[in-house]
């Protein structure tokens, strides 16, 4: 058996899960941020009056959420299995996280 032949898989997994991850990362900071300032927009409007927040329909839309991003994250991690460079994948995805 040639181990050669699994090297150019082995790399490019690397380098994609790097770059995944480091993008990942920085897109998750970005939407973190957007949603604490809409959070904290709609706390003001509601303590000064303008708005009224219906606290039981806030607490059922982010169980859906909640949900809806477990049923997600299912999803991509049977897609990185089917993945002939999973593993480097991973690995470079991993490092990417952290570095990102």
């Amino acid at each position: 058996m040639d181990f050669s032949q699994f090297i150019p898989d082995i790399g490019s997994g690397f380098v994609i899960g790097f770059v995944v991850g480091w993008a990942a990362k920085k897109a998750i900071k970005i939407v973190a941020f957007l949603i604490g300032i809409y959070i904290l927009s709609l706390l003001y409007l509601a303590k000064i009056g303008v708005i009224s927040i219906n606290k039981e329909a806030f607490s059922a839309l982010l169980g859906n959420l909640e949900n809806s991003l477990l049923v997600f994250g299912d999803k991509v991690i049977g897609l990185i299995h089917s993945f002939s460079f999973g593993t480097s994948f991973l690995i470079g995805f991993g490092l990417g996280f952290k570095k990102g």
